[in-house]
This record gives C-alpha cells, sequence and structure tokens, in this order.
C-alpha cells in the first residue's frame, strides 16, 4: 500500500462525517482507486491542516516526504519516527500551524504548548485526547475522543454490514484515561469504500469513527497499542 492511500483511508471517515477536510476529497480518493493517479488526491490531503501538519512535522524530522508510507504510517499507527520528533517541535507545531484564523486562538496554542507533556509525540491518539480540535467541529469529550483515536481488535463476526470486533474503549476516572475491554461494533464500509471482502473473521482491523478503514498486521497492532498506551501515559500526568 502506498503511503497516500493509508492516509487517505484514515482521513475518509471523519471527512465522510464532515469533521475535517474538503467536500472535494471523496471524488478525489475514488479517482486515485480507479487510475492511480496522485495529484489530486495529494492536493486534497494538503488541505486537511492538522493532518498534513503532522506529516510534514514527521517527515522533517526524519528527512522524508510527508506521504512516505513510513510517514504516514507513524502518524496513523506508530513507528520509530515518532520516536526523532521532540517536545519543542510539537510546541512550534501548536504555537505555529494550529494557531491561526479560525483554528485555535492564541491564548489556547499557549496553554496547551505550556502544558504540553513529557512523552508527547506527534501520534494521532496525541491530537484525539490531548488537542481534541483545531477547527471546533468536535466536542471535546471523552466519548468523541474515543471515537476519534484509532481502535483496534480482532473480528469475531460479520453481519449486515457490520464488524463485531474484540476491541477497546477509552474510559475516564478522576480525570484519567484508561482503556478497557470493548465489543466494538463497527461498519464495514465508508461510502463506496472498503467493501466487506476485504475483511473477514479474525482479521485484525483497526477502526476511525466506528468505521473500518483497513486491515493490520501484528506488528501495526503492537506500535498502535504501544504508542496510544503511550499517549494516554503522557496526557494523564498533566
Amino acid at each position: 500500500m502506498l503511503g497516500i492511500e493509508l492516509a487517505a483511508r484514515f482521513a475518509l471517515p471523519p471527512n465522510y462525517l464532515s469533521y475535517c477536510g474538503t467536500k472535494s476529497f471523496n471524488s478525489a480518493f475514488l479517482s486515485f482507486l480507479q487510475t492511480g493517479s496522485q495529484n489530486r488526491l495529494k492536493r486534497e490531503l494538503s488541505r486537511f491542516r492538522a493532518h498534513y501538519s503532522y506529516l510534514e512535522l514527521i517527515a522533517k524530522a526524519n528527512k522524508k516526504d510527508p506521504f512516505d508510507l513510513e510517514v504516514c504510517e507513524a502518524f496513523w499507527i506508530g513507528n520509530r519516527l515518532l520516536d526523532n520528533v521532540g517536545k519543542s517541535q510539537l510546541q512550534k507545531l501548536i504555537l505555529g500551524k494550529f494557531c491561526r484564523p479560525g483554528l485555535l486562538s492564541k491564548s489556547e496554542a499557549k496553554k496547551l504548548a505550556l502544558s504540553l507533556p513529557d512523552g508527547a509525540c506527534p501520534h494521532h491518539s496525541f491530537h484525539a485526547l490531548y488537542i481534541h480540535t483545531i477547527k471546533g467541529a468536535i466536542k471535546p469529550t471523552v466519548k468523541n475522543a474515543d471515537l476519534c483515536r484509532i481502535s483496534w481488535g480482532k473480528v469475531k463476526q460479520k453481519k449486515s454490514g457490520f464488524l463485531f470486533v474484540d476491541s477497546q474503549r477509552l474510559l475516564q476516572k478522576n480525570g484519567k484515561f484508561f482503556l478497557a475491554p470493548f465489543e466494538r461494533k463497527v461498519r464495514q464500509s465508508c461510502g463506496k469504500f472498503f467493501p466487506p471482502s476485504c475483511i473477514k473473521k479474525g482479521d485484525i482491523v483497526a477502526s476511525h469513527w466506528d468505521f473500518a478503514v483497513m486491515k493490520i498486521s501484528l506488528r501495526q497492532k503492537e506500535a498502535l497499542e504501544f504508542y496510544t498506551t503511550k499517549t494516554i501515559e503522557a496526557v494523564n500526568s498533566v
């Protein structure tokens, strides 16, 4: 899989729900899948303010292209590239590209940057649990943070357009986040994408906003769990 497809797959559910990105992203992704041409899809993905800013940050720290497969995997799933991005670089991102008209105010950005916990890294779970949103499109609730973060699990059953997955959910007690076992019911497809035949019983899947995004390997599942746990520990320390 190309990096641009991985990035697009994870970006599609919140775009489908009108939380981020552009109205023309859906058709650009479909065109890419049909023709293999990347230019239009790259333009659309570069207009996802937070998503693309994280990809640029990871890419710059590792001397790679923002749509390199390893870069896209680092942000959405997690890998060693995240370890090369320091706390000060994340703070600059928040105070710079996230602090614009229509995004975070100066006071909001300053508060998030100054309170940035040690151990934070540019993984999507960090955005879901710590930043929440830069446009105000999503209320910062525990339920929304759980739907926004990338969850994982093994498919137990396929039924009526849904997958039933042995997964986990994000909860909060005494102000601290934690993950608890949970059977997650996720949609097998998002619009015209991700046909049900792609995923079968016993596969490990990643889901976003309760849409099945893609089948992942055991290595990827372990990385996703590791960096999500790392983020939870960091956010809980604030």
